[in-house]
């Protein structure tokens, strides 16, 4: 099979893949875009204060800082909170993930690599990487969490009281999917 080369951020081309084709049909949903004259919405303030907090897993809570209904879908940005030893399952998502740790030292599982990230580490996680994350420190972590395009953050809302056994059949309609357990302790 012949794939059409796409063109790289840095000019260079690059070999087309499902992850990439479903990554350009989500952007055309959110409408055309035109450079110089970006769409917008309204100036956004989310106050800490008046803003929900649900537990979508054990020990880690959550809540939506901006949903992406607010800004045409184009992204999300969450704010977690986990206890020492909370951990995801190793898991994907159809968006970007990108993570600003706020507080704390998390340790990341992305592909098989296993690192930390601290105080003010970005780490992106590109659409359909298998991942995870654990707080293996003896203190909570804090971390705002983005996502582009938004949409997944319906997902976590539905996840509240689910056991980690129970989430594969409610992440699959999200694009999103459990591949694994949590990274070791």
């Amino acid at each position: 099979m012949v794939r059409a080369l796409q063109p790289g951020i840095d000019g260079s081309r690059m070999a087309g893949s499902r992850i990439g084709q479903r990554r350009r049909e989500r952007k055309s949903m959110n409408g055309p875009h035109k450079f110089g004259a970006p769409e917008h919405s309204a100036a956004i303030v989310s106050h800490h204060d008046s803003i929900k907090w649900l537990e979508a897993i054990p020990g880690e809570q959550l809540c939506i800082r901006v949903h992406g209904t607010q800004v045409n879908g184009r992204y999300a940005i969450m704010e977690n909170i986990a206890a020492p030893g909370t951990a995801t399952p190793m898991h994907f998502h159809a968006e970007d993930e990108i993570f600003h740790i706020l507080e704390g030292t998390v340790t990341f599982s992305i592909d098989g690599d296993v690192f930390n990230a601290s105080v003010g580490s970005i780490v992106v996680i590109p659409a359909g990487a298998h991942h995870a994350w654990r707080n293996r420190s003896n203190s909570p972590i804090r971390m705002s969490t983005f996502f582009s395009p938004g949409g997944v953050e319906e997902l976590y809302p539905k996840l509240v009281g689910l056991s980690l056994e129970e989430l594969s059949a409610v992440v699959e309609p999200f694009g999103s999917g459990i591949v694994g357990p949590p990274i070791d302790e």
